[in-house]
């Protein structure tokens, strides 16, 4: 049929002007459709919980059930995106695998084997546990590790029960050396707050930021290489955004520290620095320039086997976009031990770019209102008891790691050891500590030692299986939880609604704690969910209803104070950015970064790297069967070609990573030229041994955590996972 300009414009205009028919003329849209023919479409706003980052995310109901998860327009998470884990979410509510109510252990620790209880009877036991253990060994002597949303209601247990033994793993297992290197060069941990949107030039350095993922976080980059920003990315793995970069440097394992040092002494040798906010701003420069003269750009390029051409292109290019530019401060940085200092000479090389507080540099992170008040306390005659020392040294052996987050891989060493004393108790919310070492019997001994292990999660994890008592909590579409703010260039304020009855006999992490807490002293007291959200919004001036309807409420801040006001502040004791670090030189650390060359495999070992998958986060949602389909249930190990051809390894063989006398289960080789030649790199979070979670169970696979390493940062007490060399045999 032939269209004609008229025809075509006159079409166009038509369907233009559809939209403003009313339904019994135009097209409906499927949303319209589905609200048509059914009265009970329901929305109800939440979070998503399928990773940590906390997408705003709409629930759409059809009479009692989830028909399907929508991205939250408004939301500056995702901006109205969800990834392949978000969608996802609706199959963790429905799925069989799921606790379906409280358990008491019946046979050994391990064994799995456990009977159904009421509520009442599961926390009796834990709180009568709990009552024994402090009479005779203190509140100190209780601990907990966990992750996620329901986190801060087990925080608030252990604060009214006055035990300092609190961790995050999320710092000693993740970001914990970049927050303490940040704080220890600029004052604060404003790491997180790279402005990549209006960036003209970004460098990644072992941060796969395009398969990570977080959305929302991926779509400022993608923006900014929209509008023509230059990307510089480095890792030993061409990974996907290798793919999209203008540099790509294909670094030696364990050299990062050795390419960012040669950097600064380019800068620096070749003027490539703004030199009047290091005039202004930083103390310790020439410090700085005498102690980068040994990392010259000629031995950097040895030392990391990247081409000199390339490190002074990178350089160049950062200062050509200088201050719209950053180096990104990197996610997980337990890597080889050296990660605080590492993460001090990125800060150091952001600060020799004066892009702080700048647009395309990093933003000033802003706040959403008041401090929260507190949902609970105590009604009690009893004086507050003052915390004793954390077990896991956090703000003593290691002074520079927050005690409100700790070190979980060293508060199991003091379960292990019993010093500096005696740890009886640990609960474990969403997390496993099957995930923090790689010694078997190590982990035997620390549940050994334990009177009580009482795991909270959706699932019967490893960690479970090891239990005394587990806990069921509801997923986020079943319960309601506080009202939370979120910082960030733009900060907004966020609700989670309950979205359907819960399916089984679970309970969301506040309830099981009030009422925990009540068995083990009726005077600690909790407001009600809903009692807190009314009084939050009223101190804020917040329409809770309309928040309600629309799931955030954003406010706007300056995130660019320097740049519109010139002002700008540092919480340092000099009141500058620390090039040399005054605080280190205090406690006896070197002030400025120095490299100290890593051991490298032979010739028949890999040094072993890990990483996540697009569609995989955290191994939580390791028993979606949409997702483990997705690779056809397989673990593939990126293999260097070279060396797989001397192994007779072809691509697609069955394969089992070996250390020592420890084999992994049956992998499958990924033969590739685009991985450096010493390493091989698995993905997170296979190898589950727990049957009950059965599609992960299916897909077995190598668990990384088997293998890495177990050494420590001497800064931040965080953990170094690539530190394990491993052998790579064919089945």
């Amino acid at each position: 049929m032939k269209i004609t300009k008229r025809k075509f414009l006159a079409g166009a205009s038509l369907l233009a002007a559809s939209s403003l028919l009313p339904y019994s003329i135009r097209p409906l849209t499927a949303e319209e459709k589905l609200n048509k023919n059914n009265s009970s479409i329901k929305k109800v706003q939440t979070w998503c919980e399928m990773c940590f980052w906390g997408c705003g995310t709409t629930a759409i109901l059809n009479g009692d059930r989830v028909q399907k998860l929508e991205g939250q327009k408004n939301c500056p998470n995702n901006w109205g995106a969800l990834c392949a884990r978000g969608n996802a979410g609706p199959y963790v509510l429905y799925d069989p695998d799921r606790i379906k109510g409280p358990l008491i252990r019946v046979g050994d620790r391990g064994e799995g084997n456990f009977k159904q209880v009421s509520w009442d009877e599961a926390l009796d036991y834990v709180a009568q546990k709990l009552k024994d253990i402090i009479s005779k060994y203190g509140s100190k002597s209780v601990a907990w590790a966990g992750h996620g949303t329901g986190k801060y209601a087990w925080k608030e247990l252990m604060h009214i029960i006055h035990s300092p033994n609190s961790s995050s793993p999320s710092f000693s297992q993740c970001l914990g050396s970049r927050e303490v290197a940040w704080n220890l060069t600029y004052g604060s941990p404003f790491a997180e707050s790279y402005d990549a949107e209006f960036s003209k030039c970004m460098m990644f350095i072992g941060r796969n930021i395009l398969e990570s993922l977080q959305v929302g976080e991926t779509k400022r980059v993608i923006d900014g290489l929209s509008s023509g920003a230059k990307l510089i990315y480095v890792d030993p793995r061409y990974t996907k955004t290798a793919a999209k970069a203008d540099i790509y440097m294909k670094i030696r394992p364990g050299t990062d520290m050795a390419l960012v040092l040669s950097m600064i002494n380019y800068m620096i040798e070749n003027n490539l620095y703004d030199k009047q906010f290091v005039t202004q701003y930083t103390s310790g420069f020439k410090d700085l320039s005498e102690h980068v003269k040994k990392y010259t750009l000629e031995w950097g390029s040895k030392e990391t086997e990247i081409p000199a051409s390339l490190i002074i292109e990178a350089c160049e290019e950062l200062y050509k976009a200088a201050p719209h530019c950053f180096i990104h401060p990197g996610r997980r940085t337990t890597r080889y031990g050296n990660d605080t200092q590492l993460s001090r000479a990125i800060a150091i090389m952001n600060a020799l770019l004066g892009n702080i507080y700048m647009p395309g540099g990093i933003f000033k992170a802003g706040t959403f209102g008041d401090k929260p008040p507190s949902m609970c306390g105590y009604s009690g005659k009893e004086d507050a008891k003052k915390e004793d020392q954390r077990a896991d040294g956090a703000g003593s052996t290691y002074p520079f790691t927050p005690g409100e987050l700790g070190l979980t891989n060293k508060l199991l060493d003091a379960i292990a050891t019993q010093k500096p004393y005696p740890v009886k108790a640990l609960f474990g919310y969403c997390s496993s500590i099957f995930n923090y070492a790689s010694d078997f019997e190590y982990l035997k001994k620390i549940i050994q030692n334990l009177d009580l292990l009482v795991t909270c999660d959706i699932y019967m994890t490893e960690m479970s299986l090891y239990s005394d008592v587990v806990l069921p909590e509801s997923t986020y579409l079943e319960r309601q939880d506080p009202i939370q703010t979120v910082s960030g260039k733009t900060p907004y304020v966020r609700i989670r609604e309950q979205a359907v009855k819960t399916l089984y006999d679970t309970l969301g992490a506040w309830d099981i704690v009030t009422r925990l807490c009540k068995k083990i002293d009726k005077n600690f007291w909790f407001k009600s969910i809903d009692d807190f959200n009314k009084s939050f919004c009223e101190s804020n001036g917040i329409d809770l209803e309309k928040l309600k309807k629309e799931g955030v409420i954003l406010k706007e801040t300056d995130p660019y104070p320097r740049y519109t006001k010139d002002e700008i502040h540092f919480d340092t004791p000099s009141g500058k950015v620390e090039l040399l670090s005054s605080k280190l030189t205090e406690k006896g650390f070197e002030p400025l970064p120095v490299y100290k060359p890593l051991t490298h495999p032979k010739e028949d070992e890999f040094r072993m790297l890990f990483g996540r998958e697009s569609h995989h986060t955290h191994a939580r949602t390791q028993n979606i069967k949409s997702l483990m389909a997705l690779n056809n249930y397989r673990c593939n190990v990126w293999i260097p070609k070279s060396k797989a051809d001397k192994l007779g390894i072809k691509d697609g063989d069955k394969i089992r990573i070996v250390k020592g006398d420890k084999k992994s289960n049956i992998c499958f080789a990924h033969v590739t030229e685009e991985i450096h030649d010493e390493a091989i790199f698995i993905p997170h979070g296979y190898g589950r041994f727990s049957k009950f979670m059965k599609t992960a169970f299916q897909a077995k696979g190598a668990s990384d955590v088997d293998f890495c390493s177990n050494d420590t940062d001497p800064i931040s007490g965080c953990a170094a996972f690539h530190n394990a060399f491993v052998k790579i045999e064919k089945v």
